[in-house]
């Protein structure tokens, strides 16, 4: 808990007020406690979040779009089925507590949770970044890495916005396939993965995780070159 206090301290997710504004009510917070297992259920670790209890904000004061898209399965195939085909590198990058990231377009003040310094003080946070569930979470961080991959020269898909390209003198060189907080990277060659970790590491921390081995519940696995296999349930594609 004490590491996840001193995270939102060092991240600037909020700042103390003594008092609310006239009119506004602040929204409850609790934490919640929950175990963290790999894509094969073992244990990896314990952690904490400070959450908020989004199903009491008001529509229009607190938040108003919601909506943030995930990649679509079809592209996922697509996009195995291309890399496999050009026999390309393929990374997974994974930023490490991606929400609090997000900036907030909206004034929202949330009590402190107990437990926390200053919980029985009576004052309150207002938010600058976004917090676990609050409604407007996932577009916020959206919206956010959006501006970061286009500022390192992606182009987002238009069958896809979860999908992004980058091209150099008419060749693909690099894509990222976008699922929430994780990054499926492939490309020809190391350089270009390694330019665009470095660029991601000055805006967010993020855990390298190598190799691409598991995305959207699908296991991934190469045996020979030019051959990916990834399963899923009972699907079966080589």
């Amino acid at each position: 808990m004490k590491f996840k206090y001193a995270q939102l301290q060092r991240l600037g997710v909020f700042e103390v007020v003594d008092r609310l504004p006239n009119g506004r009510k602040a929204i409850g917070s609790h934490i919640v406690f929950h175990e963290k297992r790999d894509d094969h259920g073992n244990l990896v670790k314990f952690k904490a979040h400070i959450i908020v209890k989004g199903f009491s904000q008001i529509s229009g004061e607190d938040f108003t779009d919601t909506f943030s898209s995930v990649a679509k399965f079809s592209t996922l195939w697509i996009f195995l089925s291309y890399i496999a085909y050009l026999d390309w590198h393929l990374h997974h990058v994974d930023v490490v507590a991606a929400y609090l990231h997000g900036p907030l377009d909206e004034d929202i003040y949330v009590t402190i949770p107990d437990g926390v310094e200053n919980s029985s003080s009576g004052r309150y946070w207002k938010l600058k970044k976004v917090l676990y569930r609050l409604k407007q979470a996932r577009r916020q961080w959206k919206k956010h890495l959006h501006e970061v991959l286009t500022n390192f020269g992606l182009t987002q898909a238009f069958a896809d916005d979860c999908l992004y390209i980058k091209c150099h003198k008419g060749q693909i060189v690099l894509l990222v396939l976008v699922y929430v907080d994780n990054m499926a990277i492939p490309g020809p060659d190391g350089i270009h993965l390694v330019s665009l970790k470095s660029f991601l590491s000055k805006d967010f921390e993020i855990t390298d995780l190598g190799e691409l081995k598991h995305i959207l519940g699908v296991l991934i696995s190469r045996d020979c070159p030019r051959r990916l296999i990834y399963l899923n349930q009972a699907a079966y594609i080589q």
